[in-house]
Order: structure tokens, then C-alpha cells, then sequence
């Protein structure tokens, strides 16, 4: 009888897993920059992630911040103080939260518009 509680345990917290690591988000639209009065587009046809609106910065409308957009949800993100760009990862924080990291720093977190 022990032995079925923890098989049925077990079975239990394995399909919540696999339930989980399921779960598919959708990327493409619209992102609200979470420190800031601005608004990205995840475009996938384009693989780029590009400014929509910038309330603050109206100069920085249409501007790619990230290119080369792959399907793990990596690409090259615009680095300002350089002019130039660095690889960055994409990972969701359930589907309403994007978090935008490089070498595991969080750098740009996005919020579900």
C-alpha cells in the first residue's frame, strides 16, 4: 500500500512537469517596457524586436533593438553605448512577463501590453 502512494506521488509530480515545461507562450505583439513609457513589437516575420512607441524618446520610434531573432528566443540586442550589438536570451516569467538577459544578467524586462 506505501509502495502505490508513492508510485501515485511520483506520477503525480511528473505530469506537473512535463505540464509545465508545456506551456507554450506566444512572443510575438506588443511589450510594454517596464521602466520606461515605451512599447516594443515582436515581430517574428522579421525576427527583430523594434521600438512602436517611445513616449519619452519620440527619436527612438522604429528603432531595431533586437535583431536576428531565433526560435529559442535568442538574437542580437542593440548596445547604445557602443553603436554596436551583443547576443542576448529571451525567457519568459510566465506568458505576461519577458525578461531579456545577457550572460544571465537581466538587462530589459517586458510586460504583456
Amino acid at each position: 500500500m506505501q509502495l502505490i502512494k508513492y508510485l501515485i506521488t511520483v506520477l503525480v509530480i511528473s505530469s506537473s512537469s512535463c505540464f509545465a515545461q508545456n506551456i507554450h507562450c506566444e512572443i510575438s505583439g506588443t511589450w510594454k517596457h517596464a521602466d520606461k513609457n515605451a512599447w516594443l513589437e515582436v515581430d517574428l516575420i522579421t525576427k527583430t524586436v523594434n521600438v512602436k512607441s517611445h513616449l519619452d524618446n519620440p527619436k527612438a520610434n522604429g528603432l531595431t533593438v533586437i535583431k536576428n531573432l531565433e526560435p529559442k528566443w535568442s538574437g542580437e540586442m542593440y548596445n547604445g553605448s557602443t553603436g554596436g550589438y551583443v547576443s542576448v536570451k529571451l525567457d519568459f516569467n510566465g506568458c505576461e512577463q519577458l525578461k531579456v538577459t545577457d550572460n544571465g544578467v537581466n538587462i530589459l524586462t517586458l510586460n504583456r501590453e
